[in-house]
């Protein structure tokens, strides 16, 4: 009986592999090759299709990205950020692994673009510490966003912050970032907090949620002061707002009743309660609670 060859349909395979190596290295000639190779071994290959759109991103890459004008790199990097979303991440899965890091070059390589003609932050999508957040160079993230001008009420630059420091492994400057956003953006909070997948921040927002269902997420970082589970402290440049008022008033009250009840704390509970009273109605019934748990 003769031995039936179980490698005699693995050439496609081959050839296919050989084709997502040369990609991912950025060799437009070896890419060329391989996917001539591809088509004669399987010219009906299942991700031909998507790997022609790669093909022809990477010799379009090497051409143009490489000979920018210095005239016109804004415009260049939006053109080529739409492409990268909208084309080229979707063609990339048939890379599997070696498709996230070909996105995230790509990511970098615009990051570091966008840093040398000194884009400014408004041009969100162009700006450096969005494109380096993408390549997940989260120490550069935090690099450039914490020098921005005005960097403490932009919202854009706290959740470059948050990311970014969440990114690094820094859980206290990340949550303090996550607390200005909730004062600057309190629209987008929820959407913010899916993006960060901090285990503790979605608890944290989700409990605040339960008990502060009438109140926006302006209000958070006095719920985390309330409540014990910020870890940070925010002193200075604090946004104005009614939730933000309320945060100076808990952490001022969480402070001073550790020495017992005085003058100066009823005077600040009662400027809590003027200021929102089922806030405050929710601060005494915790109180308590947090009260038995020091002693």
């Amino acid at each position: 009986m003769q031995q039936l060859d179980i490698f005699a349909d693995s050439e496609p395979v081959q050839r296919a592999n050989d084709l997502i190596a040369a990609i991912a290295r950025f060799d437009d000639m070896a890419t060329r090759q391989a996917m001539r190779e591809l088509v004669a071994a399987d010219p009906d290959h299942e991700a031909l299709d998507k790997f022609q759109v790669l093909c022809d991103f990477l010799e379009h890459w090497i051409e143009y990205i490489t000979k920018l004008d210095c005239s016109a790199i804004a415009t260049t990097i939006a053109t080529e950020e739409i492409l990268i979303r909208e084309q080229i991440i979707p063609a990339s899965i048939v890379m599997g692994v070696k498709g996230d890091l070909l996105i995230r070059k790509c990511w970098e390589s615009l990051a570091r673009v966008s840093e040398q003609a000194d884009i400014e932050p408004r041009q969100t999508d162009c700006f450096a510490a969005e494109l380096y957040l993408r390549a997940g160079q989260f120490q550069e993230v935090v690099r450039i966003a914490k020098i921005i001008p005005g960097a403490d009420m932009r919202s854009a630059v706290q959740r470059w912050l948050a990311l970014g420091y969440a990114g690094c492994g820094k859980a206290e400057q990340a949550r303090r970032a996550a607390l200005r956003f909730a004062w600057l953006s309190p629209q987008e909070f929820d959407g913010f907090v899916d993006e960060m997948q901090d285990a503790a921040l979605t608890r944290d927002w989700s409990n605040c949620q339960v008990d502060l269902d009438d109140h926006d997420a302006t209000w958070f970082p006095a719920w985390c002061a309330n409540e014990k589970v910020a870890g940070v402290l925010i002193q200075d440049n604090i946004p104005v707002c009614e939730g933000s008022s309320a945060y100076k008033l808990v952490v001022s009250l969480g402070l001073r009743e550790r020495t017992g009840i005085c003058r100066t704390v009823f005077e600040e509970r009662a400027r809590l309660k003027q200021l929102n009273e089922s806030f405050f109605a929710f601060y005494m019934k915790r109180r308590y609670y947090f009260d038995s748990r020091m002693k």
